[in-house]
């Protein structure tokens, strides 16, 4: 059987994941790196509308971006620097004002629709020699043997794997890397239990225009019901589109995904306190339930998770896609550190390094968000005035704010 080696076989082409490939490829050419996508479907980026789906990329994520060479495919063309943030509480007067001169820097992160940044990871990627984009490849069955993981597609078409033998969709890797998201088949195939949360609400996105310009700062509204966030985009035009959050409670989403997109604005608009002004138009909204969920493990023999393969949290700061760069990022210095040493990048070693770098990391991060979520969830009085003096404290202390600021950008 004619099977193709490769020193690093990445599962999952999403942002993390080729991020993550495209990252190893630049700092080592010598490598020959796999990345397997189940999806045929390139990366559209529509230049008439908005995707609603964003990421707040913080500095340290877009340095990443900027390293890998896809930052520059970005910049100035689809993303939206933000130089604010207003945070307030629906139950009370409490509220943060957070200001990119409070640190002394051009702006707090940028907004970016991920269909924007997934198209210019895409690009970079085809540039790359030592990484082979390999579409349609759904994993079906693993082995391993003499050190190395033996992978093969279940596609019922032969032929819609691209990239690879068809007579013999088989790689051959010394290192596995699970990067296919919260329902991960590596995990699954690795037997790596996970801590799950269900927090009984869904999250609704879409793009709303607005009367008023976002003036490039992200809002966050605090209802008892869940978080609502406005997210400035730029890139068409104008400065009145914001990307839009709602996480709603189970039985408050149903209500509003069955509404038309009229009433869906003015519910929208109150919920917001009107303070972009009216409501002009939304978008297709698109929905999703909301949980965390952790890996008991990051690792097994030759296999690596990173990212939502690994943990998923909820998007009350806007942090699951940050949490994954970091991954990408700590993992790769990992393996640099093992190449400079002459050590196999799928050496126990190395695994472990990585985990023990990022797991505990990782779970303040999502013991965070959960503790934020029943917080700001809490509607008894007691709760309420705990929050809303804890918001007020923050925004009368410039020390604190910096503190906040400065951990949120190196995430």
């Amino acid at each position: 059987m004619n099977r193709q080696r490769m020193d690093v076989t990445i599962v999952g082409g999403g942002m993390v994941g080729m991020a993550q490939a495209a990252l190893l490829a630049v700092r080592h050419p010598q490598l020959r790196i796999s990345l397997l996508e189940a999806s045929n479907v390139d990366p559209l980026v529509r230049e008439d509308s908005y995707d609603a789906r964003v990421v707040a990329l913080t500095e340290a994520s877009r340095a990443l971006l900027e390293e890998v060479g896809a930052w520059q495919r970005i910049a100035g063309k689809r993303e939206c620097p933000y130089t604010q943030m207003r945070v307030w509480d629906a139950e009370g007067t409490g509220s943060v004002w957070f200001d990119c001169r409070d640190v002394k820097l051009p702006n707090l992160g940028h907004i970016v629709e991920n269909s924007v940044i997934l198209a210019a990871l895409r690009e970079r990627i085809a540039e790359l020699d030592n990484v082979d984009l390999v579409t349609g490849f759904k994993l079906e069955s693993w082995w391993r043997d003499c050190g190395l993981w033996h992978l093969q597609s279940r596609s019922p078409d032969r032929d819609a794997v691209e990239g690879l033998d068809i007579q013999s969709p088989v790689l051959t890797t010394r290192l596995l890397i699970g990067a296919d998201g919260a329902r991960s088949r590596v995990r699954d195939l690795l037997r790596i239990r996970t801590r799950d949360v269900e927090y009984q609400q869904t999250a609704l996105v879409c793009v709303a225009r607005c009367e008023q310009s976002h003036q490039s700062t992200a809002w966050q509204r605090f209802l008892d019901t869940g978080p609502l966030a406005f997210l400035p985009l730029a890139g068409l035009g104008d400065d009145r589109h914001c990307a839009v959050v709602w996480s709603a409670d189970d039985s408050l989403a149903r209500e509003l995904v069955m509404l038309d997109d009229k009433a869906f604005a003015l519910n929208l608009e109150k919920a917001f306190e009107s303070r972009l002004g009216t409501i002009e138009s939304v978008s297709e909204r698109f929905s999703f339930a909301l949980r965390a969920r952790h890996a008991e493990s990051y690792f097994g023999p030759g296999a690596v998770l990173i990212g939502d393969a690994a943990h998923s949290i909820h998007p009350l700061a806007g942090q699951g896609v940050n949490l994954g760069l970091m991954d990408v990022q700590v993992l790769s210095e990992e393996i640099d550190r093992a190449l400079k040493r002459d050590i196999s990048p799928a050496h126990a070693s190395v695994l472990t390094r990585y985990q023990r770098r990022r797991r505990g990391e990782n779970a303040a991060t999502l013991k965070a968000m959960s503790t934020f979520k029943s917080l700001f969830g809490a509607g008894d009085l007691h709760w309420r005035w705990l929050r809303n003096t804890g918001l007020s404290m923050v925004d009368a202390s410039p020390l604190l704010k910096k503190r906040i600021i400065m951990r949120a950008m190196s995430v």
